[in-house]
């Protein structure tokens, strides 16, 4: 398996390269900056901006068999990173025809689901309004796009080890649960690959 990862230099980036070097695969690894990534044999590193687009991104794309796209921004206001990256990692894997696309993106894009907490639901639409409408922009542009592709729901991204225990609703959120760690949700990522369970589905991760 030839992996590319997107946003390889985040906190579920970093935790998706690694995992999957364990599994043997072959990994090329995409974000701005990628220090502090391992060294290893079956790790390409491939400074990019996917922000940027174009060309560069279309020729990295090339010779692999998937991708897992784990960009994103802590900001309240993403300015684009979601829905412009977004694009442009749909349009690089179709040019280069890569036909499988996981995508990581948040319970919080169903604002109004009654399986998320009473006081996400309220925090959703007072602060973080822009970053969860970039993400369903994200979302519908993955949506419509010619791949095999996922998109990824987790709750609220802790450090915590993984357990193995969280529960999965599709395109919902499982009720009351706000919260999964990176570990847990990384493992469900290569999980997905190697079976392609949720193939144009929205699982949604919490404990």
């Amino acid at each position: 398996m030839k992996l590319i990862v997107f946003g390889a230099s985040g906190g579920t980036g970093r935790l998706v390269v690694s995992g999957a070097l364990d599994r043997g695969y072959q990994v090329t690894a995409v974000a701005r900056h990628l220090d502090g990534l391992p060294s290893h044999p079956d790790l390409a590193l491939q400074p990019a901006d996917v922000l940027a687009g174009g060309r560069p991104l279309r020729e990295i794309a090339v010779g692999h068999d998937a991708a897992i796209s784990a960009i994103g921004s802590t900001a309240r206001n993403p300015n684009g990173i979601y829905s412009k990256g977004g694009q442009a990692v749909v349009t690089a894997l179709q040019d280069a025809q890569v036909q499988r696309l996981i995508v990581v993106s948040s319970g919080g894009v169903e604002s109004k689901d009654p399986g998320l907490p009473w006081w996400f639901r309220l925090m959703i639409p007072l602060f973080l309004r822009e970053l969860y409408e970039d993400m369903r922009v994200m979302e519908d542009i993955v949506r419509s796009s010619r791949l095999d592709w996922t998109l990824v729901r987790p709750g609220y991204l802790t450090d915590k080890p993984a357990t193995g225990t969280f529960r999965v609703e599709d395109g919902k959120n499982p009720p009351g649960g706000s919260r999964l760690s990176r570990a847990d949700l990384a493992n469900f990522l290569l999980d997905e690959l190697d079976t392609s369970r949720w193939s144009k589905a929205a699982p949604t991760l919490t404990y």
